[in-house]
């Protein structure tokens, strides 16, 4: 009678117990395996978050200055240059200067002085205006910075250049720059022509050619030449695709100094220029000078 109630006991134990270890095989515990790190998104890759890059601040570099216009000169700017307001010293003018400026109603006028240390033929050349400015040369009284002589003056316009060529001795001198009209810019040359001559020896029985070309930048060419026996001299000036003037002159004292003109003509895109003389023994100088556009050319001269 007890062991069937043992019986009974462990009959009831095991209807109970065994349920429970079949559902709970079913749902045993797996721990949480870890989620492996990804490397950080790169620049490169679309993320929604991407990293902030602090913006950085760029020192400014210095500007460098503005270039010269080409030119055909030997030297970029030998011009030594100093402001004082709206005057612009200069110095001993020995070469050539480019100056780009401006006039307006509230700056009328720019002067730029200048010393000749020899006698010597001077240009200036007034461009690139939209509208009248007047161009004026004066001595510089006593070297006071004082306007005092007139040597001449001009005007520039849009279609037109201001030119203002003379022979100056030795001393100082006042260009002046006025505004006439509207505010403009402008583009000014100052130009020691002496220095410009290309000495090609003597012309005596050879001919000597020579190519070359003229533009805004470069206006005139010179050449000059000696005779050592009085002589027939022919000048040939081809190969233009513009009006260029071809003159010849005397050199005075040979300085470089154009003095008597011997004749001037001018070549064309269809029509070459010549002039012929009788020259005697002395040195002479002849001028290619622009007339309308910038142009090659080709020219000749010949003793027989």
């Amino acid at each position: 009678m007890r062991e069937s109630g043992l019986f009974g006991l462990f009959a009831f134990l095991a209807v109970i117990i065994i349920p429970i270890l079949i559902v709970g095989l079913q749902y045993r515990y797996y721990p949480p395996t870890e989620t492996p790190r990804l490397p950080p998104p790169t620049q490169n890759e679309g993320t929604k978050n991407p990293t902030v890059i602090p913006p950085q601040t760029v020192k400014p570099q210095p500007e460098s200055p503005s270039p010269t216009p080409v030119s055909s000169y030997p030297d970029e700017n030998p011009c030594t240059k100093e402001q004082n307001g709206s005057t612009v010293n200069l110095g001993s003018l020995d070469r050539y200067c480019i100056f780009p400026g401006s006039v307006t109603s509230n700056n009328l006028e720019n002067r730029y002085r200048f010393k000749i240390d020899n006698p010597s033929n001077i240009s200036l050349f007034l461009d690139d205006v939209n509208s009248e400015v007047q161009m004026s040369l004066f001595s510089d009284k006593d070297d006071t910075g004082v306007i005092g002589n007139n040597y001449g003056y001009t005007s520039a316009y849009k279609s037109k250049s201001g030119v203002i060529q003379r022979e100056l001795g030795v001393g100082s001198y006042i260009l002046v720059v006025r505004f006439k009209a509207r505010d403009t810019n402008y583009s000014l040359q100052i130009v020691n022509d002496t220095s410009q001559v290309q000495n090609l020896g003597y012309l005596n029985q050879k001919s000597i050619p020579k190519s070359g070309s003229v533009s805004f930048k470069k206006r005139e060419q010179f050449y000059g030449f000696q005779l050592d026996n009085p002589s027939n001299i022919s000048l040939s000036l081809d190969g233009v695709n513009s009006e260029v003037q071809m003159s010849l002159f005397s050199d005075k004292d040979g300085t470089g100094v154009t003095g008597n003109n011997y004749g001037y003509t001018s070549a064309f895109n269809s029509k070459p220029a010549t002039i012929k003389r009788e020259l005697g023994v002395g040195n002479y100088i002849v001028v290619v000078r622009l007339k309308a556009r910038e142009t090659d050319y080709n020219l000749t001269m010949s003793a027989p």
